[in-house]
């Protein structure tokens, strides 16, 4: 599934918020501007953005305030995107170098932090204090989440549930709130029932995100992915599949798969015993159904809500996209 579908309703908008990101990233200071650049020119395909102006655009919310909106939230993913490189020491992100990599953890901090403090001041600036509400919210709970993947680290008796909460503090809460921002701009503040359908939408979008990215820990291809098979796993990242498989197996295999889990290098050998033993187990079956599954309840959300919102061929298109929204979440490959 394309981006270039999903976005086609609010490529203009989409424009507009790369003008606004470039904007925000021009300061006085030299290295911050070298570094903003390096940032702006390696940044993906803008899916929160594009989910929040989608929903806007559904409810009749689509204005400038929504492409402020879209940018914060851009900004603050990036934000939290430079921290995290910091903290796993990655000097790659999608093939590209990171700041740190390029830099230093000291410059990723104060980049992140920078970012962070630009698009609260844009909130602030532009007296958005919905989405101000809602942002500060989320970035505590992805300050949370983080906490949770450090403290579960290497744990591999983490269990299903203790995983989806780290998940949607970490991913699913920024996608939520791009969602129901993007239902709360420009007077749909009022419709508090309706945000916080489009906050669970996008919530069960993210969870199924993030558990498409933990399956291409194992299964992705390095030249698609811009990152090491296993990358996550060698971290201490205990997610899902292994989580499913390690439930599932036979009191053998799980002893075996234990120790090859709990290992931070693999032969070619190890890695491929470890991954027929998860497959084995059903830990990779599993975690597709889950993520379909999530996809199917954000499905649901969508279409309780989007009934109410008329059948023009703006809307229907809309609808179309957000639908395509979703199953890019869950059939990307990289």
């Amino acid at each position: 599934m394309s981006m270039i579908a999903v976005q086609k309703p609010v490529r203009r908008e989409l424009a507009q918020v790369q003008i606004l990101l470039r904007e925000s990233f021009r300061t006085p200071i030299p290295i911050l501007n070298q570094v903003g650049g390096h940032v702006l020119a390696t940044r993906g395909k803008k899916f929160r953005p594009t989910l929040l102006l989608l929903v806007a655009k559904l409810r009749g919310h689509l204005g400038e305030d929504a492409v402020r909106c879209a940018t914060v939230i851009e900004m603050v993913h990036a934000a939290a995107l430079i921290h995290d490189d910091s903290v796993d020491r990655s000097a790659l992100r999608r093939g590209r170098a990171t700041v740190n990599g390029l830099w230093t953890d000291e410059m990723a901090i104060i980049m992140g932090d920078y970012l962070y403090a630009q698009s609260m001041a844009l909130l602030v600036r532009h007296k958005l204090g919905l989405a101000m509400e809602v942002m500060a919210r989320v970035v505590a709970e992805m300050s949370c989440g983080e906490a949770l993947e450090f403290q579960h680290a290497h744990d591999l008796g983490v269990t299903e549930i203790q995983y989806e909460e780290l998940v949607r503090s970490k991913t699913g809460s920024l996608i939520g709130a791009a969602a129901e921002i993007g239902a709360g701009v420009n007077g749909g503040g009022r419709d508090r029932r309706g945000r916080e359908q489009f906050r669970k939408f996008g919530e069960a979008i993210g969870i199924a995100f993030q558990i498409v990215d933990d399956l291409l820990d194992y299964h992705g291809d390095p030249e698609v992915t811009g990152k090491p098979v296993g990358g996550d796993l060698a971290e201490g990242k205990v997610t899902l599949p292994l989580i499913a498989a390690l439930r599932n197996a036979t009191a053998a295999d799980r002893r075996r798969l234990k120790q090859l889990a709990g290992r931070k290098r693999w032969t070619s050998g190890q890695w491929s015993a470890l991954k027929q033993l998860m497959e084995r187990a059903g830990g990779f079956d599993y975690a597709r159904a889950r993520a379909l599954e999530l996809a199917d309840q954000a499905r649901a959300v969508a279409n309780g809500e989007l009934a109410a919102n008329g059948s023009s061929a703006d809307v229907r298109d809309t609808r179309r996209a957000l639908d395509r929204a979703i199953d890019y979440a869950v059939r990307r490959t990289r």
